[in-house]
């Protein structure tokens, strides 16, 4: 018959654990030279729906001069958390926003308590065939795409910072330059601003936008044609391009590159390029911080709406695992556990 001996000629450091309020005994009895249960245990299945009972075969003997008093099945409940969102106003930004935490809910405590009499001796060790209880609070949950928003389980789903920090990415990827210029015009087009935010930025910035909020008047205002209107040279100052917009050709100094600006709509810059040999159109600089107010009006729950499959695109998933371990308590105290553990999935 195997026996444990905890034997050692240096100090044993002991860490000593405790999670609402329930003492651990096996670090009390972590004493040099004690001789403690051989504990072993086969555990059922890996996947246990939450609520119902985990079946084991659990196996342990001591030597002769000791007496074993009852075993006990304890488990550490850990849970893993997923959250995301996609933004569903944008095409070529293709932005999800994710998170994840895996964390420790409930350290290691005590589920059930079996008395020795339940076990058999089969020659060689005792046997315990029994079970412990989970519990059904511990189900798993999912949140996903959902028809109607529900702020009290965003809140309680997500970081409270999720939200602000989507929308504070959307916004400046969309108007830091013209890299995602075609999805800030859809922005605009596309989302129904009121009135009042037009004719209040027009008011701060001084300008007179377009305030009519139909979408097709909102895609006639945002244009660009072939025509040119006036021209336009470069220099390099400090390594830095710089746009000098002039009336006509001959404004322009002598032995610079000269190419066009097309007619637009006035915060836009649409001219020729020769580096791609076609028209390109940006953003005029001096006009970014409208739009960047303009699309900061835009709630989170906007940037993320489906309109086509009328969901909000959120996807959030809750799953919780028992991390058990069968030990058994002799009449003087001493604790044997089972290395042989394994995880298990509650569904």
């Amino acid at each position: 018959m195997k026996i444990v001996n905890i034997l050692g000629s240096i100090a044993l450091s002991i860490l000593v654990m405790t999670s609402c309020a329930v003492h651990d005994p096996i670090d009390d009895n972590g004493e040099l030279g004690q001789v403690l249960p051989t504990v072993d245990w086969e555990q059922s299945s890996k996947f246990v729906k939450a609520g119902n009972y985990a079946t084991f075969k659990g196996k342990y003997y001591t030597t002769s001069d000791k007496q074993i008093d009852h075993s006990e099945v304890w488990a550490l409940v850990k849970r893993e958390q997923s959250a995301a969102a996609k933004s569903m106003l944008t095409t070529s930004l293709a932005y999800t926003k994710t998170y994840t935490l895996t964390d420790t809910v409930r350290s290691a405590q005590s589920m059930a308590k079996y008395p020795h009499s339940l076990a058999v001796w089969d020659g060689h060790e005792y046997v315990l065939n029994d079970s412990f209880p989970t519990s059904r609070t511990l189900a798993p949950l999912t949140w996903v795409s959902p028809t109607q928003w529900d702020q009290d389980k965003f809140d309680s789903y997500y970081p409270s910072t999720f939200a602000s920090e989507f929308v504070d990415y959307m916004v400046n990827a969309l108007t830091k330059d013209s890299t995602y210029y075609n999805d800030l015009r859809n922005v605009y087009i596309n989302y129904n601003f009121p009135i009042e935010a037009f004719t209040t930025l027009n008011a701060k910035y001084n300008v007179n936008f377009p305030t009519d909020t139909t979408s097709d008047k909102k895609s006639d205002d945002w244009y660009t044609t072939d025509q040119v209107d006036h021209y336009y040279y470069t220099t390099i100052v400090d390594s830095v391009t710089v746009y000098h917009e002039i009336a006509s050709q001959s404004d322009a100094p002598a032995g610079v590159n000269v190419y066009p600006v097309y007619k637009a709509s006035e915060w836009l810059f649409s001219r020729y390029s020769d580096d791609t040999g076609s028209k390109i159109t940006t953003v005029r600089r001096q006009y970014m911080p409208y739009w960047k107010e303009l699309i900061s009006t835009i709630p989170f729950t906007s940037w993320i709406y489906n309109t086509s499959d009328k969901v909000y695109n959120v996807t959030y998933t809750r799953q919780y695992y028992l991390e058990p371990t069968f030990r058994v308590y002799d009449t003087d105290g001493k604790v044997g556990v089972s290395n042989d553990n394994q995880e298990i999935t509650l569904n």
